[in-house]
């Protein structure tokens, strides 16, 4: 039983914000069923993202936390201090719309839920994963910048299976579209790195969340999850037809390992994307 919801809105901070966050975490906590809840679960909202650039900078320093960039979300969560952490910035999240808003929160609450312990932010990097990284041209800090890619992906799987199952999937059905109505910058980076395989990994790992979460909705049962799957054709239309088949294909059969560990599971996912030569 959650025995504590804390939410600190930093000072300047709207409380209306601060007021939402805690209808809509409560909304999600409700529908845990016998989901065990962490015995505590902190939402930090932050007025501007240098506070919160600031914040994670320290953080990581202070406990040696090597995970990638996080001020690019919408919201975040880590369990770096033993339990949930959810950080909202004010100022990245001032223009989003409810539909949208709602949807992150209940994502950020399905990750303190599913992965509120520290085996879920530490990753191994076994010798196979290591050569297979090397013969890729991956090297660890490389290697490292995919896996936490990874991570993000196959936890967000889980997350958006289980809110579809709980009848919150029209959340993250608007999350997603959200997430594909600009892939301008995306589009960016893949032009440049799509002829040299290292990097060209890590963005596919990158890109492998998305298609994960429309899986998940597919899977679980939300309505229009297909058409989805097709607003996200139209969107990456300029990744070949290859490459688009290749991320879904991928998808699926990443799909297929629930019931392993987190980190067998991530390994799996690792080995696959690396060795994989058809996308």
């Amino acid at each position: 039983m959650l025995s504590r919801l804390e939410i600190d809105p930093k000072k300047g901070t709207n409380p209306a914000l601060a007021a939402r966050m805690r209808r809509w975490a409560a909304e999600a906590l409700e529908r845990r069923g016998a989901l065990p809840a962490p015995p505590r679960l902190c939402i930090t909202i932050w007025k501007s993202s240098g506070e919160l650039a600031t914040f994670y900078k320290q953080e990581k320093k202070e406990l040696n936390v090597v995970a990638g960039e996080e001020t690019d979300f919408l919201a975040t969560h880590e369990a770096w201090r033993g339990f949930p952490r959810i950080h909202v910035c004010e100022e990245k999240v001032k223009e989003v719309a409810p539909a949208v808003l709602r949807g992150v929160l209940h994502h950020e609450i399905g990750h303190a839920l599913h992965h509120g312990s520290p085996e879920f932010y530490t990753f191994r990097f076994s010798s196979r994963l290591r050569d297979a990284g090397t013969a890729c041209g991956l090297e660890l800090p490389l290697l490292q910048q995919c896996v936490y890619f990874l991570s993000v992906a196959v936890k967000d799987y889980d997350v958006v299976k289980w809110l579809a199952g709980a009848g919150l999937g029209d959340g993250q059905a608007a999350l997603v579209e959200y997430m594909i109505e600009d892939t301008g910058q995306e589009r960016q980076v893949w032009e440049m790195v799509r002829q040299d395989t290292a990097p060209r990994k890590i963005v596919l790992a990158s890109l492998l969340k998305t298609v994960l979460s429309i899986e998940a909705l597919i899977s679980g049962g939300t309505e229009n999850a297909q058409a989805l799957l097709d607003k996200w054709e139209k969107a990456y239309s300029w990744l070949s037809e290859r490459e688009r088949r290749g991320l879904v294909r991928f998808a699926r059969s990443c799909s297929e390992s629930e019931g392993k560990t987190f980190q067998e599971r991530l390994e799996e996912t690792a080995l696959g994307l690396l060795t994989d030569q058809s996308f």
